[in-house]
Order: structure tokens, then C-alpha cells, then sequence
């Protein structure tokens, strides 16, 4: 059988590719046999990783051999892995991971503590109390940026990898996240000094069915976490402002247009001589407030000790 030009072209470059590839480390050979995994197809894997459908399957096959194991079960286009590939899966992510941690680690060194972090804070009014930690642990990393990004979903925020490390209320478990409980954030009324309630010892939730409320919007954890108490016991809150603005809330507070509900550590901060605060009984809202991040990403030392000052501000006895 002849064989065209084209067609030796082909397999010459394929042979080539393969023992170029074959010069790299097994950890590349790894890279790719998971890439075969995840997509259970060695066309879509090999577009995926960029190399030739060739070249990659002589990389499985020569794996496969060094081995002595088939890797995966091969019926026309379709591919499952066997129970040795299923194996061989479970040791190659740990080894990857291991890997990935230590080149981050090492480039941390080379790059004597460069680039960015970025906080994912889904409550507003926290991050007026963060700034002078963040100022001193900017003395510390001076060559680190550091990003604040206000959102009320953190949690997805760090799935997709814009944020480095969130605050917020726990709202539910998820593996792949890791959960530092910071403290116990208790709501209270916040009224000002002129207002009926002002000279109150405590409150019950039926008390405030019909006030005018000043608060955050709906999406905020804090609000949502009210609404529920409210929404559970079947009474109406209505809304007169909603903004993330605490300043603005305070205002209408202090003018005699509204009351809100704020956490204790907040309430803790205003000027005696315009608010009043009334502690609610049986019933008060209540959130944990969580530092979360994501358990497979590796935390360097500047994320270390970020971690640490967060905790040493927002952990504290329940208020």
C-alpha cells in the first residue's frame, strides 16, 4: 500500500508530538488522563488541552503500558474509565493539588508577597470596622492590593474565583467551602430618643407590625434573615427607604420617618444623645456571621495572616 505525502506528513508529526511529549514529566501524562476523565471523550479532551486527538492517545496508551493497567473501556467513540483508572483518578487529583500548593507557595517566595487579594463582604456596614486592620495589614504586605467587593451573594463569588475570601451570614453548608464561625450578630430596634419606644427595657416582634422600617434591600442577608421572622409569624413589614447605606438609614431614624433593625454590634457604635436601642424579646433575629473560602484553593501566607486579623476583629462574644 502506498501512502500519500499528506498522510506521512500526518503520522510523522504525530510520532514527533509523541516523543516530544514523552521528554516531559509524568505529571503532564497525568493532565491529560484526567482530561480523558472529565470528558470521557479524546477529542473533546485533546481540543480542551490544546495537543493533537493522536498525540493524546498515544499518551493514555503508553501510560496504560507503563501500568501494565487498561485505564478505560473504549466501545467506538464512546469511553468509560475501568477501576483502575478510577483509581489511578482519585491519586492523580491529590498529586495535581499537592503540586499546584507547592508551585503557589514557591511563586509566593519568588514574587516576595506581590499581587492582590480581594474581600467578598456581603454586609456593607462591616467593612467601616475592617479598615483599620486592613490599613495595618497593608503595612505588612505593602506590595499586596487589596480589593474589597461588596455583594450579597459571596458565596457564588468565590465559586467562581472573584473573591479570595468572603464574610457573611451562614445560609448553608457547602463541601467545597471552607466555614470559620465569627460571631453571633443579634438584632436589635434602633429608634430615636423622641420616639415611644425610646425608653423601653425590651420588645416583642408583634409590637412592630405596623411601624415604618428603614433598611437595607431585600437581597441583604441581614434583611432577609428579619423578613423571615416576620414572614414566619405571618406579620407585614413595610419599607419606607431601603438603601445599603447605613448613614442614609440612620438619618431617617434620626428625623422620626423610620426605625430599623441592626445588628448589636452596630447599635453599639451610634451617639446616645439620637438613638435609642431596644432589645427585642423572644423571637430576635439572629444570624452567624461566617469568614468562608474555598477548600481546594491554596492559602498563602499573606492569606493566612489576612484570615487571622479578620478573625481577631469580627470574633468576638455573641453581642
Amino acid at each position: 500500500m502506498i501512502r500519500s505525502r499528506a498522510s506521512f506528513d500526518l503520522s510523522m508529526q504525530t510520532f514527533l508530538d509523541f516523543r516530544r511529549e514523552r521528554r516531559k514529566t509524568e505529571i503532564r501524562q497525568l493532565q491529560y488522563f484526567i482530561a480523558v476523565c472529565e470528558e470521557l471523550h479524546f477529542t473533546k479532551a485533546s481540543e480542551k488541552i490544546g495537543i493533537s486527538q493522536p498525540t493524546l492517545s498515544l499518551q493514555i496508551k503508553a501510560l496504560e503500558e507503563e501500568l501494565g493497567m487498561t485505564l478505560f473501556d473504549r466501545a467506538g467513540k464512546k469511553i468509560k474509565m475501568t477501576d483502575a483508572g478510577k483509581l489511578l483518578l482519585q491519586h492523580s487529583a491529590h498529586a495535581l493539588k499537592g503540586l499546584q500548593q507547592a508551585k503557589a507557595s514557591i511563586e509566593e517566595l519568588r514574587t516576595e508577597q506581590r499581587g492582590s487579594l480581594r474581600i467578598g463582604i456581603a454586609l456593607p456596614e462591616l467593612e467601616e470596622p475592617l479598615q483599620k486592620m486592613l490599613a495595618h495589614f497593608h503595612r505588612s504586605f505593602p506590595k499586596i492590593s487589596l480589593h474589597i467587593c461588596p455583594s450579597f451573594d459571596v458565596t457564588e463569588q468565590l465559586l467562581d474565583n472573584r473573591v479570595d475570601v468572603g464574610i457573611t451570614l451562614h445560609s448553608g453548608t457547602d463541601e467545597r467551602l471552607v466555614r470559620l464561625p465569627l460571631r453571633t450578630e443579634n438584632y436589635c430596634l434602633i429608634v430615636p430618643v423622641n420616639h415611644a419606644f425610646s425608653n423601653r427595657s425590651s420588645i416583642m416582634l408583634d409590637e412592630l407590625r405596623h411601624v415604618p422600617w428603614a433598611m437595607q434591600p431585600e437581597c441583604h442577608p441581614g434583611r432577609k434573615l428579619i423578613e423571615k421572622c416576620f414572614r414566619d409569624r405571618e406579620y407585614p413589614f413595610a419599607t419606607v427607604l431601603e438603601t445599603n447605606s447605613i448613614a442614609s438609614i440612620l438619618r431617617w431614624v434620626q428625623e422620626g420617618l423610620a426605625v430599623t433593625l441592626q445588628t448589636k454590634s452596630l447599635a453599639a457604635e451610634l451617639d446616645r444623645s439620637h438613638f435609642c436601642t431596644v432589645p427585642i424579646l423572644r423571637g430576635a433575629p439572629q444570624g452567624q456571621l461566617e469568614l468562608i473560602y474555598r477548600a481546594d484553593r491554596y492559602q498563602g501566607e499573606a492569606v493566612k495572616r489576612l484570615i487571622d486579623k479578620i478573625q481577631a476583629v469580627l470574633t468576638e462574644r455573641s453581642n
